[in-house]
């Protein structure tokens, strides 16, 4: 068919541009479709990111704001998508909610200084009650030459680690169905141990040859719909007063800027040891959440690192104390 044929007014001629502007029409609002599904996908995420900033609210929004790390990624997946479509406002909405996320995780990403010649190291690791690799944990707090050891989920079939390890002081608390907590130490104790048996938290203080120090192997249930909020609220009132300087080190299953947290460092004086570290690791996490933390005074100079898990779903944390 010649432009002539469609001067001269052919039906058929007709017919096919007005198909073609009928696709161009569909097109155009399936592109708006796209688009504004875009957009409503970021505004629902920047509005989950700010309710994880209200944890003291609800414990709902601290459960939330543990999904930080997937939701900054989230963010990034669909700013990347919204240039391949040319969506304007979602991608401006995208970005807010980078930043929004990247904000919140600002605390937590910050390390800090390391301590090259430590006068104490702490490994601390939830074991998983069912560890099928006990013997490569043992090897490893050996290979990293810990003076102190916070294990959680210590169960019958791994109770063979701390059975294993020579040490001074031994406490095993009671916990839960999935294990009890436990401390080891070289060092010897200054005074009796505590056990809050049931609260998922022990503590000792120790004599060390640099001078005395409060360790507390701490456990927490998971966040909102689960009873983190109010265990947190308990185990605060039980640590309060404690004898400084303190280190707190375990299984807090939700990250350092969580107000369940808030509560504790505010009762004891600690701070959470910089570094943001994606302890917990499982597929349907990924790439994972920061559960596991260590808490100091003011007055301890620490840097905490990432171990292997060796069979658990966890990875150990060693951490280096200096005292100031």
């Amino acid at each position: 068919m010649s432009f002539f044929d469609i001067v001269a007014g052919d039906d058929s001629a007709a017919d096919l541009a007005h198909d073609w502007g009928q696709q161009g029409l569909k097109g155009r609002i399936m592109l708006s479709l796209i688009r504004g599904a875009v957009a409503a996908i970021a505004t629902a995420g920047i509005v989950a990111t700010l309710a994880g900033f209200l944890g003291h609210v609800h414990p709902l929004f601290d459960t939330m704001g543990a999904f930080r790390v997937q939701l900054a990624i989230g963010f990034v997946a669909l700013f990347l998508f919204t240039v391949a479509f040319s969506a304007l406002v979602a991608r401006t909405l995208a970005l807010v909610g980078l930043a929004i996320a990247l904000f919140g995780l600002a605390p937590g990403v910050l390390p800090e200084d390391p301590v090259l010649s430590p006068d104490l190291r702490v490994y601390s690791q939830n074991l998983r009650y069912d560890n099928p690799m006990p013997e490569a944990v043992v090897a490893q707090i050996e290979a990293e030459r810990a003076d102190v050891v916070l294990l959680q989920e210590v169960s019958a079939s791994n109770m063979v680690i701390p059975r294993t390890m020579r040490t001074r002081t031994e406490v095993i608390c009671e916990f839960s169905g999935i294990g009890a907590i436990a401390i080891l130490s070289r060092y010897p104790v200054m005074e009796e141990p505590v056990c809050a048996r049931g609260q998922g938290a022990a503590w000792a203080r120790l004599r060390t040859p640099d001078g005395p120090i409060t360790v507390v192997n701490l456990h927490l249930p998971w966040p909102w719909p689960y009873g983190q909020a109010a265990q947190a609220e308990v185990v605060a009132e039980l640590l309060r007063g404690l004898p400084e300087p303190i280190l707190i080190g375990g299984d807090f299953n939700i990250p350092a800027w969580a107000h369940s947290v808030d509560r504790i460092l505010e009762a004891t004086g600690t701070r959470a040891v910089g570094g943001l570290r994606l302890t917990f690791q499982r597929p349907s996490f990924w790439p994972g959440l920061p559960l596991d933390h260590v808490l100091v005074s003011e007055d301890l100079q620490a840097q905490t690192d990432m171990l292997p898990r060796n069979g658990s779903d966890h990875h150990a944390l060693i951490t280096n104390l200096r005292f100031r």
